[in-house]
């Protein structure tokens, strides 16, 4: 039958195609992250520590990078913080909280990419750019743990990326501004010396998923 929701579409249908861009997804991620392992992030984190006492006129650069990326810290006691109100209205026989049906999505999706990233940082075991530039060791030591590792993916990059991206399919009318926070943020990580250019990437697909598979579920039933 024509004229329904796409989303209501039977997840039969659906899932060769929900694969096939997870593929797509996933292989594209891997090639950017090769690439700036190879090619990108150590020249941009060697700059960035060259470079961490400048100064733009009076104010010295690295805070500035810092405040760009305070926006990532927001999310995951935004989304407790909701998701404790919404079981607290529930058990008191309150009535649901005003636009949950907004507020929700947001908050399992960042809880979503807050699992996933710790998960793959203690998978991929990649030192954070201060790591390297002090010890010299680099690339990818998968399982390793300590205070060397744990860069990749940006967890940082990863819990701004889910709710955003699920603001931007509920609310798209913003969506220049979602994609400005985005950027503002990951520009900030990086140019504070947080996180290599290769973390951010692989933590904006992360967030990415964690926001497609909240949408995807909530939508196959019928909450969304």
């Amino acid at each position: 039958m024509d004229g329904g929701p796409a989303w209501r579409t039977p997840l039969r249908r659906t899932r060769p195609t929900h694969l096939r861009r997870v593929l797509s997804l996933t292989l594209l991620c891997a090639v950017l992250v090769i690439i700036c392992n190879l090619f990108i992030d150590r020249p941009v984190a060697a700059y960035v520590f060259q470079h961490r006492h400048a100064r733009l006129g009076l104010l010295p650069l690295r805070p500035i990078f810092q405040l760009m990326a305070a926006p990532s810290l927001l999310p995951l006691p935004f989304s407790a913080a909701v998701l404790g109100a919404a079981v607290w209205r529930r058990l008191s026989g309150r009535p649901p909280l005003r636009h949950a049906a907004l507020y929700l999505p947001v908050s399992l999706a960042t809880l979503a990419a807050t699992a996933a990233k710790d998960e793959l940082k203690w998978i991929f075991g990649r030192p954070w750019p201060d790591s390297w530039i002090r010890t010299g060791v680099y690339a990818f030591h998968p399982f390793d743990t300590g205070w060397l590792y744990g860069s990749f993916p940006s967890g940082h990059t990863a819990y701004i990326t889910a709710p955003v991206l699920v603001l931007w399919s509920l609310v798209p009318r913003y969506r220049p501004l979602w994609g400005a926070i985005l950027a503002v943020v990951m520009i900030g990580l990086v140019g504070a010396g947080y996180h290599f250019v290769g973390d951010v990437i692989a933590g904006l697909f992360t967030g990415m998923a964690a926001a497609a598979g909240t949408l995807v579920l909530l939508r196959e039933s019928g909450n969304a």
